[in-house]
């Protein structure tokens, strides 16, 4: 076999291994489509019926904020972005604050 033969046979391989691991990845890709697809038929399951007054007792049980709460969680907001600013917190002014629900 003589060098340029030799030459042409590496190349071949190499271009070959390189399309053959672009078409696996390709494969590998489409198939992040199907997982969803598969997962969503496979493992949906019938939800149990809800009573209503179990439900309400339920969403009751829930912690209300208390203004202690609020106040602490403005005070690390303003920290963060007077960290993020390189500069005091006695320059701010809060305008209000909205909570959405």
């Amino acid at each position: 076999m003589s060098l340029i033969e030799q030459a042409a046979m590496n190349t071949a391989m190499g271009m070959g291994t390189v399309f053959v691991v672009l078409i696996l990845i390709s494969v590998l890709i489409y198939c992040f489509r199907i997982i969803p697809y598969l997962k969503g038929k496979l493992g949906k399951k019938e939800a149990p019926p809800v009573d209503p007054e179990t439900y309400m007792d339920k969403r009751l049980a829930v912690p209300v904020a208390t203004e202690k709460d609020d106040l602490e969680l403005v005070a690390v907001i303003t920290a963060a972005i007077a960290a993020s600013e390189y500069m005091s917190t006695d320059d701010f002014i809060v305008r209000s604050i909205v909570r959405r629900y």
